[in-house]
């Protein structure tokens, strides 16, 4: 279902862009615009990080090493760069996912591409960082790969800009609050789809009152319930998405407590899940929490208990 909420600024271009950001990111906007397709965008990238590279490496490969003094080598053609495309274009799209809000075309856009680099035919592109290096190949598009080009640390990355202590999360209405949550919901997405697993990033962490980072709502009367309402409003699309809610549910019966992970960043198990809905109890029952706040704490709750009934008996893999 679409969206009427308003995108916010991008924040795609800067001062610092040369001449390869500008082409990767002119094709992002044309696709969040929808001026292109999705897999359009994903053929047009695609295709100019091959193009880009191989041009690079026969450039470089016209001049042999062996046929070149020393002076001449310090000017030598570098080896091609392929990761730096990459890097530069994946950071953009993170930077998207904040822009856009749940179920607005331009989140769908973002979600399309990387699905169609997903699925596009493998390919490889020449590469290497440095010109000292050897050469090397990168293989294109393999989300597969549990932490290709580090992806989930990227989001992270962009997950500690948003919500540091005393951000702008825990001021009702601003964009932050309002990019905190759209990020949540792109995140959500792209973790059930098995494009980028961000569940350690998952905002309803937040709303643990044993956790370090759970401010005193004692000494913070304002900041602290606002804090926390920022952060239940950006975690409920994890519960609430039709798409989401089910398997987070799932993933959450497939362990006990925390203690039972392998993986000390691991977030789903049912300890946190009866965690989360004492808290969204709370929430609803105290009035220094907004109205917007409590209203979507009772529709969270209650739609977890609704996902409990309708997944009752069954199991998990």
């Amino acid at each position: 279902m679409a969206s009427d909420a308003k995108p916010l600024d991008m924040r795609l271009f800067n001062e610092h862009d040369d001449v390869d950001d500008l082409l990767h990111k002119r094709i992002l906007e044309a696709m969040v615009n929808g001026d292109i397709s999705p897999k359009k965008a994903a053929t047009n990238i695609t295709a100019w990080i091959v193009e880009k590279s191989n041009e690079e490496m026969q450039k470089r490969m016209k001049q042999p090493r062996e046929d070149l003094t020393p002076e001449e080598e310090v000017n030598r053609p570098p080896l091609p760069n392929a990761s730096r495309y990459i890097n530069s274009m994946l950071e953009s799209v993170i930077v998207l996912c904040g822009a856009f809000p749940p179920d607005h075309p331009g989140q769908d856009r973002i979600i399309q591409f990387l699905e169609a680099l997903r699925e596009m035919p493998e390919c490889q592109v020449p590469e290497s960082e440095t010109i000292n290096k050897h050469d090397s190949m990168i293989t294109l598009w393999p989300f597969d790969r549990k932490n290709f080009f580090s992806l989930p640390y990227k989001f992270r990355f962009q997950a500690e800009d948003y919500s540091y202590p005393f951000s702008d999360i825990e001021t009702p209405g601003s964009d932050l609050r309002q990019r905190w949550r759209n990020f949540q919901s792109a995140m959500s997405r792209l973790t059930v789809t098995k494009l980028v697993d961000c569940s350690f990033l998952c905002a309803l962490q937040y709303l643990d009152p044993s956790a370090p980072h759970y401010p005193n709502l004692q000494e913070r009367k304002i900041g602290g319930p606002n804090r926390i309402g920022g952060d239940l409003i950006a975690g409920s699309e994890w519960i609430l998405r039709p798409e989401v809610g089910p398997w987070v549910y799932q993933e959450c019966k497939k362990f006990e407590k925390v203690d039972d992970m392998g993986d000390s960043w691991d977030m789903w198990c049912m300890q946190n899940w009866r965690m989360w809905k004492r808290q969204l109890a709370f929430v609803v029952g105290d009035k220094r929490f907004s109205d917007e706040v409590r209203v979507v704490a009772d529709r969270t709750g209650k739609r977890m208990v609704e996902l409990e009934e309708e997944y009752k008996g069954s199991t998990t893999d």
